[in-house]
């Protein structure tokens, strides 16, 4: 099993996880703090793929906090390959987005069977020129960020409110956070109509009566190639839950499915 490959697979699902699950309804933007917890599978797989079974869980919170958003999520996830082998990774991941999209910052932990034991951090910030992303892992990393860069919030609630108004293709710098070659990535979205579906018993209050289908393209911000790094489709309510999401790796997808919803307190703000 190509243990770079497997790398690559788990900084996407950080970035994927991050993407679609900051979104809360009751607040500007339509969006609800809630803590979900995902069950993931291996998808579609093609002749080549050296990724042959995938099991893991995920639990991945959004909390209001009284000048912005954080997030959190905790996931450990087993790839299969020939022979039997496997390779397991278990991650921690922290970040804090402010109200007016000026100012994001991140943490991760993580502990691979393939890479060891891992820590870094970083941080961006957003003016009308630009902005700037910091990391901690090498003092001397640092990338600019074009004007219109997204962070993981505001990118969410662009893709809800162009949903509401029949908009249906977005096209994005996004800056979700991860090692700095991955940190920043061209994203092109394409928005599906209203899909009436009642949701499981299990949502309880978080539930709705329907979703769009969402599919986001990733590429690299200076790839020259037609086919996009990954790809993600997912299916969101308009409060902003994901019922379920795959992620598209060429090789091989991920599929998760999620298993049970909780509310998350909100402060009290002066």
């Amino acid at each position: 099993m190509k243990s770079q490959y497997i790398k690559t697979v788990c900084v996407t699902l950080l970035s994927g996880m991050m993407f679609f699950s900051v979104v809360e309804p009751g607040l500007a933007g339509a969006v609800v703090a809630h803590r979900a917890f995902y069950e993931m599978t291996i998808g579609e797989m093609n002749k080549n793929s050296s990724v042959l079974s995938v099991s893991g869980r995920s639990a991945y919170s959004v909390e209001r906090d009284c000048d912005g958003w954080r997030s959190v999520e905790d996931y450990v996830i087993e790839f299969g390959g020939a022979g039997g082998n496997v390779q397991r990774i278990l991650s921690h991941f922290e970040s804090w987005e402010a109200d007016a999209g000026d100012k994001y910052s991140f943490d991760i932990e993580e502990k691979s069977t393939f890479e060891g034991d891992k820590q870094f951090g970083g941080f961006a910030q957003m003016t009308e020129q630009g902005g700037d992303a910091f990391f901690n892992n090498e003092l001397s990393d640092k990338i600019s960020l074009p004007d219109d860069t997204y962070f993981p919030m505001q990118h969410v609630e662009e893709i809800i409110e162009s949903a509401n108004a029949g908009t249906r293709i977005i096209a994005a710098s996004v800056f979700t956070g991860a090692e700095p070659e991955d940190a920043l990535m061209t994203t092109n979205t394409v928005i599906g109509g209203w899909r009436s579906s009642e949701a499981p018993n299990s949502f309880g209050g978080f539930a709705d009566k329907g979703f769009w289908p969402v599919h986001v393209d990733y590429f690299k911000p200076l790839a020259t190639a037609s086919e996009p790094s990954y790809e993600i489709n997912f299916s969101l309510q308009s409060n902003g839950v994901v019922r379920d999401y795959e992620i598209d790796y060429g090789e091989f997808s991920i599929k998760a499915n999620l298993l049970n919803i909780e509310d998350v307190s909100l402060p009290v703000c002066e």
